[in-house]
């Protein structure tokens, strides 16, 4: 893809992360996360982390709460790191890291908390479990996977609001084809437990079109 269109890309859906409540959806968890485990520094994960706009935006939160966080975000395109690495300047809480999510070379339970964001249903079933087990044995404390969730109304509504909110033919084309390719959450607790999860739940937040996996060690 064209710099210029992988760069419009990525800044439409940090845009619709902001403005649609991804950031807040996520911030929400890590709260809850951070309160459970009354933590007063935090060491997370980010796993596919595009512009690192949610890494960003945990930042400027756990800076606001005076939390102590180190971010590893991590993504496995090089063009993408070289754009998240110009968005990410003045914050040397964020390392970002060019790695393969089939195979990341971190050692077991080396960070408190593992988020997974828009990433999942880019995968196949068998790709899901390899990454979901991947997930579990890097977490010391807990992991998030927030994902589109694929019911029709979430399709319907997907196919609407790209249409009518988004200039981008690329991210248009890609919303649609994104929505259709997600797990519903049936299939999500299907591939958890085929991961070898147990301590997890799933929660769907329609308006959102997403779900939100946690589970804890």
């Amino acid at each position: 893809m064209d710099r210029a269109v992988l760069r419009e890309e990525l800044q439409t859906l940090e845009y619709f992360n902001r403005r649609g409540g991804g950031h807040w959806l996520v911030q929400q968890y890590v709260e809850q996360f951070v309160a459970a485990h009354r933590t007063t520094s935090l060491s997370i994960l980010d796993l596919g982390t595009g512009l690192a706009d949610i890494p960003r935006a945990l930042l400027a939160w756990a800076r606001h709460r005076q939390l102590a966080i180190t971010i590893t975000a991590v993504d496995g395109n090089p063009e993408v790191l070289k754009l998240a690495r110009e968005a990410c300047r003045a914050r040397p809480e964020i390392r970002l890291e060019l790695s393969d999510l089939h195979s990341l070379p971190y050692a077991a339970e080396s960070f408190d908390l593992v988020l997974c964001s828009l990433v999942l249903h880019h995968f196949t079933a068998a790709g899901a479990i390899t990454l979901l087990r991947q997930i579990h044995r890097l977490a010391r404390g807990g992991y998030i996977v927030n994902d589109l969730r694929r019911n029709w109304q979430t399709i319907w509504l997907t196919e609407l609001l790209a249409r009518a909110l988004s200039p981008s033919p690329v991210f248009r084309q890609d919303a649609v084809q994104s929505i259709r390719a997600a797990f519903t959450v049936r299939e999500l607790r299907s591939l958890a437990e085929r991961a070898g999860l147990s301590r997890f739940q799933i929660k769907p937040h329609q308006a959102l079109c997403r779900m939100v996996l946690t589970g804890t060690k």
